[in-house]
């Protein structure tokens, strides 16, 4: 099988090529580095370095994939208040012109990653599940539900490519970014454990969240195609252990060996409780999940990583500030002039 991934020299990404590498199947990997790192890409697989808005049918018609892993996105929910535009282009346009290059090469199914902040914010505190409506409350939800409509009403149209999308939640682990100072909590923690520096934490620190270990979700992306029963379905994957945002930093902490010394930033809007449902891909992906892992062990494989390899330089900001009203002041300092 040949498979082209987009986004895969950065954290998902990567791990969904090295599962497909491990698997017999040829592999193209698209990516820009801009969030990324070339040091990610697995060992075999081919590389092109561009963005999902440059012209993609060379490359798609030249490697002729069977299957495209869409993944390539900048995915910071509360910054893309502040980029509206640089995250509808991103998403909605990127995801347009991979599945259009992708038809046009012929693939036969595509795999998405969308992400459960198309649910917005949870009206009873329930966990998300698939049936419930979609209310998004920031431009990337927004920009992900576009881009899902979009992946379905074009295989209603065309008749193909066959998809298959997920909704993963606040996934971690090894690779990933740790240098963004605009998300992955995980990330930010772990740095600061390592530079000496304080954790900061917006407001009380009591929003929860389901932290989801990289491998559980990557496995199931790479093994969609393939199972009969992910055609042309969405489902959510990801952990199910609830944890504040003040407890992560004390386990971080604890398994990076420094003492927890939390920094109380101003709260910014953002939605306090989000969790998701995951029977609907349980029972689906079961048979292909690797031994589901606590927090704190996958939490400790990560550290593992993160103090093996060099700390890179903060990552930029993808875009100039469009839109600075609201933008948290520990951030400015990040923020490129608008």
């Amino acid at each position: 099988m040949r498979a082209v991934v987009t986004g895969a020299a950065g954290f998902i990404g990567s791990h969904v090529a090295e599962i497909l590498l491990r698997r017999g199947w040829a592999v193209l990997g698209i990516d820009d580095l801009s969030g990324g790192f070339e040091a990610n890409l697995p060992a075999g697989i081919e590389f092109e370095r561009l963005s999902i808005l440059d012209p993609l049918d060379k490359v798609m018609g030249a490697f002729r994939p069977d299957f495209v892993y869409h993944l390539a996105a900048y995915a910071a929910e509360g910054l893309s208040h502040h980029i509206p535009v640089f995250n509808c282009r991103n998403n909605i346009e990127g995801t347009t012109n991979v599945l259009a290059a992708a038809y046009r090469a012929g693939v036969r199914h595509l795999v998405f990653t969308s992400s459960i902040a198309v649910y917005g914010h949870p009206s009873d505190g329930r966990a998300f599940s698939e049936e419930d409506p979609c209310h998004p409350c920031d431009p990337y939800g927004v920009a992900k539900l576009a881009c899902e409509l979009q992946i379905r009403t074009f295989r209603e149209h065309y008749g193909r490519p066959d998809y298959t999308i997920f909704r993963p939640h606040n996934v971690y682990g090894p690779r990933q970014n740790i240098s963004d100072p605009f998300r992955n909590v995980v990330g930010i923690f772990m740095r600061c454990a390592l530079l000496g520096k304080r954790f900061p934490i917006f407001g009380t620190g009591t929003q929860t969240r389901s932290f989801s270990y990289v491998t559980h979700v990557a496995t199931a992306i790479a093994v969609a195609p393939s199972v009969p029963r992910a055609r042309n379905e969405l489902f959510n994957v990801g952990a199910d252990e609830i944890t504040t945002i003040g407890q992560l930093g004390e386990i971080i902490a604890e398994v990076m060996g420094v003492q927890a010394d939390l920094e109380r930033l101003p709260a910014r809007r953002e939605v306090k409780h989000a969790h998701a449902d995951h029977a609907k891909s349980d029972g689906v992906f079961s048979g292909d999940m690797p031994a589901a892992m606590s927090l704190r062990e996958g939490l400790s494989a990560m550290a593992a990583h993160v103090r093996s390899n060099p700390v890179p330089p903060p990552t930029p900001c993808p875009s100039a500030i469009e839109i600075r009203d609201g933008l948290p002041p520990s951030w400015l300092r990040y923020a490129p002039p608008g």
